[in-house]
């Protein structure tokens, strides 16, 4: 009989499948032989892990040449929560520049004001051409008005440029002046001057020799192909690594068939196993990769065994109700009690205001959506008026619940004019300043009496007929009548302001993650015990994605057939990609929960795909 201890187990082998690859990565750094490289990593498979053991590999073999040569590290990721977790783990060291690829390129850019300025002109000249062009030949109606709103304010925009000094860009906001360029132009405007201008690629390479690309699948397309351009004229001098899935691709404007188009020197190390899901789910995710590509994974030797669930649904059904009920069938099949509590599932919904109706938002978000000015902030809970009245404002009405006077003293102290610090020392009569804080105070807190839920705008007069606290122009706006070609963003403001304040408070708290909702686009990157994925065409708006189409419960149209026969991306591939991420979220138990208009043709392409058992599928009615 053959000692354990001497001979490992295939278990032992299987779970250390993967170690190679952090080793062929460390070799792509040789100085006798550099090489760019790609990481194929599926779902699961620790990917930032072998990124933060490359870069620590890179600290320590070159960490002090790098910081004696004024050199850095790039590191772009796809989110600022990417961005901060990889920077904590490094310990922020000062060799690393850990950046979102927004940030990044501006960076690069953002002391070429006189080209950016002629690359703006350009641009604008250009947009007004196409859209006045469309305009000439579209038909009249709500999308014609739209052009000409904005054909009118690119005209205004370019009116303006001459008196702009210096354009600016801020990563996290919606720039939305004339003087600031938005997300979009800003990735643009990197990827040509990265691309044409010889100058800016020595500029790059002399500041980050090594630039190093997480979800590199979904990066834009043309900054691909730069910086495979800039890798191939200056090999030895710019080593690039992308870590990245080719299944997970989920935006249109990342690379397709990336793995196709990788250079042939290129080394291409893949990681095989996953260590974040049981074993059925990783089946699962195997079956539904096998229409896409070939590539499969495989679950550590101690996976659970694991639980996946398909629930068909009629369209028409109690949406709530339903998904209670399948979060307590889930609990009893699974025997799990987790999944009695909504905190500890999460909901995968397809678009944000499928959370805001479900979550009870969907009046002050579907406003607010229609603008594009406000496209990032409403998404992150930053547009100013909303932040004020959940940040100070709700704080104010706890604290004044509780008699907590010591509280409500510090926020009044901290926001409102009427105690500003310097102020207050020069007044001679302190008290009576302090008497007129406290009746602004008791003025907003009778909109709360006998359990009454104000609205946001009934808020908002409140505090600007006390003066408890200052506001913005914008809010002097909003709370005035509607006036003629008054701007879209207080025509919307005003209408998802008019909403009661609990409705406020909700979307902050979908916002800041602390519901059971997210996308199945936001959660990329992300894993939780629980997971219930909700597919419901009839809730998501746009064509870019079709579950109905993906379980067979309505037909492929001719674009889709065509697309497919051209090897072209189409609803059906986008939207198993997107599948895929979304049940790979989960680490012990999944389940679907399919609303459709024909619930036999779902489970028979459930069970033809090989997705799941009969055992496995419940149709409620």
């Amino acid at each position: 009989m053959m000692d354990k201890m001497e001979t490992p187990t295939d278990e032992l082998l299987d779970d250390h499948v993967d170690d190679h690859v952090d080793e062929e990565i460390k070799s792509c750094f040789s100085r006798e032989d550099p090489k760019c490289f790609f990481v194929f990593a599926g779902a699961g498979s620790g990917k930032t892990r072998s990124l933060i053991n490359t870069l620590n590999y890179l600290n320590e073999t070159c960490g002090n040449w790098l910081i004696t040569h004024g050199k850095q590290i790039a590191v772009i990721t796809y989110t600022n929560a990417a961005c901060d977790e990889i920077s904590r783990r490094l310990h922020y060291k000062s060799i690393f520049s850990v950046s979102t690829i927004h940030s990044f390129l501006w960076e690069l850019i953002r002391n070429y004001q006189t080209d950016i300025k002629e690359w703006v002109i350009n641009s604008v000249k250009s947009e007004i051409i196409e859209l006045e062009a469309k305009q000439k030949n579209g038909k009249s109606g709500n999308a014609a008005e739209k052009r000409l709103e904005n054909i009118r304010r690119k005209r205004d925009r370019l009116s303006k440029i001459d008196l702009v000094k210096r354009f600016s860009y801020n990563p996290n906001g919606d720039n939305v002046g004339y003087d600031s360029l938005s997300h979009s132009e800003v990735v643009k405007i990197g990827t040509e001057f990265i691309a044409s201008e010889e100058t800016m690629q020595n500029i790059l390479i002399s500041k980050y020799p090594i630039l190093l690309i997480d979800e590199s699948q979904d990066t834009k397309r043309e900054l691909i192909d730069s910086i495979f351009a800039v890798c191939e004229k200056n090999k030895g001098r710019f080593i690039v690594g992308m870590f990245g899935d080719t299944m997970q691709r989920i935006y249109l404007d990342g690379k397709e068939n990336l793995s196709q188009c990788l250079p042939d020197d290129w080394v291409k190390p893949e990681k095989v196993m996953n260590h974040r899901s049981s074993a059925r789910i990783v089946t699962l995710a195997n079956a539904i990769r096998l229409t896409i590509d070939a590539q499969q994974q495989r679950p550590r030797s101690d996976a659970e065994a694991g639980n996946v669930r398909l629930f068909i649904v009629p369209s028409d059904a109690d949406k709530e109700a339903t998904e209670q009920r399948v979060a307590e069938i889930m609990s009893e099949e699974t025997i799990d009690d987790g999944w009695l509590d909504s905190k500890q599932y999460k909901s995968l919904i397809l678009e944000h205001h499928m959370a805001a109706s479900r979550f009870g938002f969907l009046e002050l978000y579907e406003p607010l959506n229609e603008v594009p000015a406000f496209d990032t902030s409403l998404r992150d809970g930053s547009i100013p008026e909303l932040a004020f009245l959940y940040k100070v404002i709700s704080p104010l009405v706890e604290a004044h619940k509780d008699n907590d006077d010591f509280e409500v003293l510090k926020i009044i102290k901290q926001y409102s004019p009427l105690m500003d610090e310097k102020a207050w020392l020069q007044l001679d009569d302190q008290a009576k300043v302090l008497q007129q804080a406290e009746d602004a105070v008791e003025k907003l807190m009778e909109l709360w009496n006998n359990n009454a839920i104000p609205k946001c705008l009934d808020v908002l007069r409140s505090i600007h007929d006390t003066g408890l606290f200052e506001l913005s122009e914008r809010v002097n706006s909003i709370l005035s009548p509607t006036a003629e070609e008054e701007p879209v963003q207080i025509t919307a403001l005003r209408k998802a302001l008019a909403v009661p304040f609990t409705t406020l408070e909700k979307y902050f708290l979908y916002v800041s993650d602390n519901t059971r909702f997210a996308t199945h686009q936001g959660v990329k990157g992300l894993e939780f015990p629980r997971v219930m994925v909700i597919v419901d065409d009839a809730e998501s708006k746009g064509f870019l994605f079709s579950y109905e189409k993906l379980f067979g419960a309505k037909p492929k149209t001719e674009t889709d057939d065509r697309n497919e026969r051209e090897g072209k991306d189409n609803s059906i591939t986008r939207t198993t990609r997107l599948f895929y991420v979304a049940c790979t979220r989960a680490q012990k138990s999944l389940a679907i929960v399919a609303y459709t208009q024909d619930c036999e043709a779902v489970k028979a392409t459930a069970m033809k795909n090989n997705w799941f058992k009969d055992t496995e599928i419940r149709l409620l009615k």
